[in-house]
């Protein structure tokens, strides 16, 4: 028998073995259907890092999950279970005969306990679909920056970096009971869910808090595991119960009631100044939401077209307005008379340290037309739209005043390689958490489209983020995405130890996502 044949056979068997779990239906080998799942705007099919998955099943609850599982180790190939599969650079495959876990068939909502304030829901339950259920009980939950068309659960263990993270915390800080299938296919269930499958409200114990294992600023990334049920913290929302939107995409114009809602778009001297305002707002508490958006970001989000945004760049309405602009959107939680007293406040705030108001023609450009996606965002993919695609670099989370040196040193990357990264005014994103307690920076450009350029800039990209790392050990800031940058920390801060000695205990095949979320030896 021929190497082929042999493997041929071997596939059909690994097919055979899936069917019988989940369904002929559910299972997929095909090439039209696998060569849809292994890319995206980002770079790892650009530069031809990734390849197509050898299958694509879609199983139906904790069971199928299950079952796929310990088919995966029982033929030793590698799974990655994908959400809304949005991020090819943890979601791809990157290696021979992976399985591809996605959850379509897996996005109900279980529960809404407006009581208690929380939800349980299913993989593919996507924020959006959260929310609008949220908005009719008075409840509301975070939306991420990317797309409030992820997944719930995908938003809250992979970043989760609310627009209204200001007020709420992170994403992972929400996360209540959960189930899922850990990567040996045994099941586990933690918080409240492990004494009553059916009763998620609580997130500790008994025990040691297990969530620890999946959260993260950008969590496991599939390397523990396929989540299958989780509940998530749901809070109050004085909004009204259907989100308000007028015209037709892609020219809706969203307004929030003003007796309970008001924006304010307040322009600095300097990066400082804006910093420094932001941390008076977070010293009052007050606010739902506070951001210092790039200019990139305004063009990016606000234009409908390439033409337009490249045509707008031009007229430099908004480098010309918003620079070291912050944006701040005051709730009225309790009352009108809330919302009230929080304006005083932050004019007293404004006036204090300088602050000038952006035009009102600048503003009335933006805040119906995009500044209230960072409550219910909508529009995320926009950001790829200028050049097909783009890039990141020094994602660190530490503190706001660290996030000023931070994103000044992606400047510098920036000016240096354009082109091929095309023009983004300074592109420095700052935000803050906790009211203000702690924050990230983080510098987004657009970039040429081709794998010359691409490849390029990945090379540099790794260069710096070594830099990143090194800075981080010398400032006690641990790496941000884990894998690769936990070990090029080393054992500065255990995370080799510890994340390699979970993984072998738990994952001892080593076929969830490799190598996320540590790479170890197979």
């Amino acid at each position: 028998m021929t190497a082929k044949a042999k493997n041929d056979d071997r596939h059909q068997q690994i097919l055979n073995a899936f069917q019988s779990a989940i369904g002929a239906d559910n299972v997929r080998d095909n090439p039209a259907t696998v060569n849809a799942y292994f890319g995206d705007f980002l770079p790892p099919k650009i530069l031809g890092m990734s390849m197509p998955p050898e299958f694509v099943v879609l199983p139906n609850g904790t069971m199928e999950v299950q079952a796929i599982i310990k088919i995966c180790n029982r033929y030793k190939i590698p799974f990655i279970p994908v959400g809304s599969n949005q991020w090819s650079l943890t979601g791809s495959p990157n290696r021979p005969h992976t399985v591809i876990i996605d959850c379509k068939r897996m996005g109900k909502i279980h529960e809404i306990d407006e009581k208690n304030m929380y939800a349980v829901v299913e993989p593919l339950c996507t924020l959006a679909q959260m929310q609008a259920e949220a908005y009719k009980r008075g409840l509301y939950i975070g939306s991420p920056e990317a797309s409030a068309t992820a997944s719930c659960i995908g938003g809250h263990v992979f970043q989760g970096m609310w627009g209204v993270g200001y007020r709420l915390g992170v994403a992972y800080r929400n996360i209540l009971g959960v189930e899922w299938v850990l990567p040996n296919g045994e099941i586990l269930r933690t918080g409240s869910f492990s004494q009553d499958a059916d009763n998620g409200f609580w997130g500790e114990g008994p025990g040691p808090d297990l969530r620890g294992m999946l959260r993260g600023y950008a969590g496991a990334m599939g390397g523990v595991g396929m989540v299958t049920k989780m509940a998530v913290k749901l809070h109050p929302y004085p909004g009204p119960k259907v989100w308000p939107v007028e015209g037709m995409i892609p020219n809706q114009t969203s307004v929030l009631p003003e007796d309970r809602f008001k924006w304010y778009m307040v322009k600095y001297e300097s990066l400082e100044d804006a910093v420094n305002f932001m941390y008076e707002v977070g010293r009052a508490e007050i606010a739902g939401v506070i951001q210092k958006w790039p200019t990139v970001y305004y063009i990016m989000w606000w234009s409908n077209s390439c033409e337009q945004y490249w045509t707008e760049w031009q007229k430099r309405t908004f480098q010309d307005n918003v620079k070291n602009a912050v944006g701040v959107c005051l709730w009225g939680f309790s009352s009108g008379k809330q919302l009230e007293y929080e304006k005083r406040v932050l004019e007293d705030i404004i006036k204090e340290t300088g602050g000038k108001p952006v035009k009102q023609e600048v503003q009335d450009m933006w805040v119906p037309r995009q500044a209230n996606n960072w409550i219910r965002d909508t529009h995320g993919s926009r950001m790829m739209r200028a050049s097909g695609t783009f890039l990141a670099l020094r994602l660190q989370t530490d503190t706001l005043k660290y996030a000023i040196d931070h994103v000044r040193q992606g400047y510098e990357w920036v000016d240096k390689f354009s082109p091929p990264i095309l023009d983004s005014d300074g592109p420095d994103w700052i935000g803050g958490y906790d009211f203000g307690h702690f924050g990230f920076g983080e510098t987004d450009f657009p970039v040429e489209k081709t794998p010359e350029a691409i490849g390029d800039l990945m090379g540099k990209l790794l260069e710096m983020t070594k830099q990143d790392v090194q800075n981080g050990l010398e400032n006690g800031i641990g790496p941000f995405l884990g894998g690769v940058y936990h070990a090029m920390a080393g054992p500065v801060f255990g995370y080799d130890r510890l994340l390699k000695g979970i993984k072998k205990a738990i994952d001892p095949n080593v076929v969830s996502n490799p190598p996320h979320n540590f790479p170890i030896e197979n």
